[in-house]
């Protein structure tokens, strides 16, 4: 390995044995993935669902009836397909029969309002919606206000084992809102009729080059903005970050996947990942932490990608080791910052190494992680995975700044979206013009090669001649011992000045005085200034993949404010 190519890259060092520095990838359509590992690991289950599993070679073949079954049913390739489910074996079928169909896969939110997902379906142009059935009145709602052409509904219990569809059918089906009134029925296509059309049917050639997916950015700061990545920059991320796994056996690898598939993170790291592998999917619908825990004891997962909150959550239950965690082997955790708190009591309970990863919707995700068995760096997102370069460069001049400089984090790689849907300009504004990303995160790169996020760029406060990263408080806040969440954000005042507050959860039971708070912050962290005001919550808003919605707190201190001056 060349001298060169370690002043340029100085993270190769890092890399665990086993991770190859360049990849030479030929990239394919991302149906290529699954197609393989059914060739390879047929009789190897592909997913596991409340104790039913499906064969890879089932997987493809009713991915296949899937894609015959939509074209059969007038779908055109190139038309966009909005998929409206959970981690269900529905989800993953009619992804990859989408793509294979030679559509443009929508990935929606589950946890939706009308508005959000009547954003989606009329900025995307979709011309289908596959649907949970227990979505109906969301469906009827968007479809009042425009026309969806082609509508396909499925059930819960289609893929649950005959014993618990029937329980399903007698205690939660009408429960639960899982039953479509007739009239609405007669009006959609099941998912279960177009698997049975699907029998016979040509499929079209696709291409790497293809657009594949869809994926609209959380909306945390603004109007969410579809990101569009063909099947190569998809097929590139879930190739490079198997890789970054060196010592994975395919067709040996459970996934537990809770992760929704609906967000890039889980998308990549989970489905298209788990698939690479050959490796069986455990997939849950929802994170709950006990049902979480059940599923560990009963299915022996050993790769459990996730976000900070699920291990935090997991790290608070009572005699924890009962369930059997000892399975995990790898856990690599994004969408968030890990705080070290969180990744250090993780480890205690499992003995399992839990890293901090990086990416955005626009690469992927995946950008960087922390060595699975190497070096890691405890408040570092780690090193760029293979094939993708990082630097940072000044906020103002977009210079090149050396080691240990904070300024703005760029990535650039095969993973990278084609841009924002029917969005040039802000396209033309994420990226330079020699095709680096800009990711809008303050950050800098260690003399190693080991990179920390600062903070969002939009997120950084500015108080007065002080520039305040949340991050700062929010690690030092985690290291209390009855404080389990936090949140520092700032908030612009009408003279001008912006007014520092810090939200923090405590454990149930358990209180801290504002006057505790500030002296342990000041034990911790040289304070630039005094925080305004420290308020105590039950719970923050997060986004449904975990991530802090800090605007949201802002807005609700703005609307407190501006009710008591009215």
């Amino acid at each position: 390995m060349s001298s060169d190519l370690f002043t340029l890259r100085p993270w190769v060092r890092h890399y665990d044995p086993g991770v190859p520095v360049t990849l030479n990838l030929t990239p394919e359509p991302l149906p290529a993935l699954l197609q393989r590992a059914a060739e390879r690991y047929a009789d190897i289950p592909a997913i596991a669902f409340y104790g039913r599993t499906l064969s890879y070679a089932r997987l493809w073949a009713e991915v296949t009836q899937f894609a015959r079954g939509l074209l059969n049913a007038g779908f055109q390739p190139g038309e966009r397909a909005v998929i409206l489910l959970p981690n269900i074996p529905q989800a993953v079928i009619a992804c990859y029969g989408v793509l294979l169909a030679g559509g443009i896969v929508v990935l929606a939110n589950p946890v939706f309002d009308a508005e959000g997902f009547a954003h989606e379906v009329e900025d995307s142009g979709a011309t289908t919606v596959i649907a949970l059935s227990m979505f109906h009145q969301l469906i009827e709602q968007v479809r009042a206000k425009m026309p969806i052409p082609r509508l396909i509904y499925t059930n819960l219990k289609e893929y649950l084992p005959s014993s618990q569809r029937v329980l399903f059918t007698l205690l939660r089906q009408e429960r639960e809102g899982h039953r479509v009134p007739d009239a609405q029925a007669r009006q959609a296509i099941w998912f279960q009729h177009l698997l049975a059309d699907g029998q016979t049917g040509d499929l079209p050639h696709l291409n790497a080059s293809d657009p594949a997916v869809i994926l609209y950015t959380s909306g945390t700061t603004g109007t969410a903005k579809g990101v569009l990545h063909r099947h190569a920059s998809l097929y590139a991320n879930a190739i490079q970050t198997r890789m970054w796994y060196a010592d994975a056996e395919e067709g040996n690898e459970r996934v537990l996947c809770v992760i929704p598939f609906s967000h890039a993170y889980g998308m990549t790291a989970c489905m298209n990942v788990g698939i690479t592998l050959g490796a069986t999917l455990i997939l849950l619908p929802t994170f709950e932490t006990h049902n979480v825990l059940h599923a560990i004891r009963r299915e022996r997962p050993t790769i459990f990608p996730g976000v900070p909150p699920m291990y935090a959550a997991l790290n608070e239950v009572r005699e924890v080791r009962k369930y059997g965690l000892s399975s995990l082997k790898s856990c690599l955790s994004g969408a968030a910052p890990l705080p070290v708190e969180v990744q250090e009591g993780f480890e205690r309970i499992t003995r399992c190494r839990l890293v901090e990863g990086y990416g955005l919707t626009e690469a992927g995700p995946v950008t960087h992680a922390n060595p699975l068995r190497g070096t890691r760096r405890a408040g570092s997102i780690g090193i760029p995975i293979p094939d993708t370069e990082a630097r940072i460069v000044d906020l103002q001049s977009g210079d090149d700044l050396p080691p240990g400089a904070i300024g703005e984090l760029l990535v650039r790689g095969p993973q990278l979206m084609t841009g924002y849907w029917q969005n040039p300009q802000a396209t033309a504004e994420a990226f330079t013009p020699d095709g680096w990303l800009r990711t809008g995160d303050i950050a800098r790169m260690l003399p190693d090669g080991y990179f920390q996020i600062i903070e969002r760029k939009k997120e950084m406060i500015i108080a007065g001649n002080y520039n305040i990263y949340p991050r700062d408080f929010e690690e030092a806040l985690y290291e209390h011992p009855t404080v389990i969440d936090a949140a520092v954000v700032g908030v612009p005042q009408p003279d001008g000045r912006t007014e520092v507050h810090v939200f923090v959860v405590t454990r149930p039971g358990e209180q801290v005085s504002e006057a505790e708070v500030l002296a342990f912050l000041r034990d911790r962290i040289n304070l630039p200034i005094v925080p305004d005001k420290i308020e105590f919550r039950e719970a923050l808003p997060r986004s449904f993949i975990g991530k802090l919605l800090r605007r949201r707190l802002v807005e609700e201190l703005l609307q407190r404010e501006q009710r008591s001056g009215a």
